[in-house]
């Protein structure tokens, strides 16, 4: 029986170690403690949640000390989480902390919770803050699609494969978004990919696949679409995203909101 699968984005938490703070600013473990506190006050209202994906950059510096705090801070989530590295992240250090199955090689996974499969791919370059793809994770990607028939996935990864007009991000972007996105295109059922790093949230409608990128809980990239804009950060309300795979009369879809962490008012009665 097919049911409505809903699972939580989050990304981007950049920690660090006990008593410091990301750039000098940003105390992001208490956005991660907030965003914590969301998520699992979200099932009195939305029902279950399947599972929580992290769309990489969990830690700032990718250090053994930074992990160990941040799944300190996340073990209070009610589901099962799923990690994917990010640009500021260390394969090695994530390797050893979360229990990856493959030994070496790039940190890819699939998994399937509720209806919906949920393919983590590994998009880090070491030492570089852009993205690419390898193409043995490519060709893993390929042959984990052609497997699933017509069945929805999810796919997850660091590194947007569209331009956001964010110029300092985009030059940091997915290097090889096209043969990517080809390959995604190839898959004929329900279908997404959802990104993190330019801690916005954004949406991009590519005729191959929807594509969306979760904010930040902590510290967002600024809104700049000038030319040559600067590298700057602000502390606007960060955020999240609750997935929900919906099953349609003849097959699925997807439908993302944006479910802010930091504190507001309300809710209120419309008194009708």
């Amino acid at each position: 029986m097919r049911k409505v699968t809903k699972f939580v984005q989050l990304t981007d938490t950049h920690i660090v170690r006990e008593g410091e703070l990301a750039y000098g600013v940003v105390n992001t473990a208490e956005y991660l403690e907030r965003a914590v506190k969301v998520i699992n006050g979200l099932l009195e209202y939305i029902g279950p949640i399947d599972g929580v994906v992290v769309t990489g950059d969990l830690a700032d510096f990718g250090a053994a000390e930074e992990y160990q705090r941040f799944k300190e801070l996340i073990k209070p989530l009610k589901f099962p989480v799923f990690v994917l590295p990010g640009n500021h992240d260390n394969r090695e250090q994530m390797r050893t902390a979360f229990d990856f199955t493959n030994e070496t090689g790039p940190l890819n996974a699939h998994v399937k919770f509720g209806d919906c499969h949920l393919i983590t791919l590994d998009s880090l370059v070491t030492g570089s803050p852009h993205g690419l793809l390898t193409d043995k994770t490519l060709d893993w990607l390929k042959c984990e699609l052609g497997e699933l028939g017509n069945e929805p996935v999810s796919i997850a990864l660091h590194h947007p494969p569209f331009v956001t007009g964010i110029g300092h991000m985009d030059r940091q972007r997915l290097r090889n978004s096209e043969q990517f996105l080809n390959i995604v295109a190839q898959h004929k059922g329900a279908k997404q990919v959802i990104c993190g790093h330019v801690h916005r949230h954004i949406t991009y409608f590519d005729k191959r696949c929807p594509i969306v990128i979760s904010p930040s809980p902590a510290h967002a990239v600024a809104l700049d679409h000038r030319e040559n804009g600067p590298s700057d950060f602000t502390l606007e309300p960060g955020g999240i995203l609750l997935h929900t795979l919906i099953p349609e009369t003849r097959d699925y879809c997807f439908r993302s909101e944006f479910v802010p962490v930091s504190p507001f008012k309300g809710p209120y009665s419309f008194g009708l």
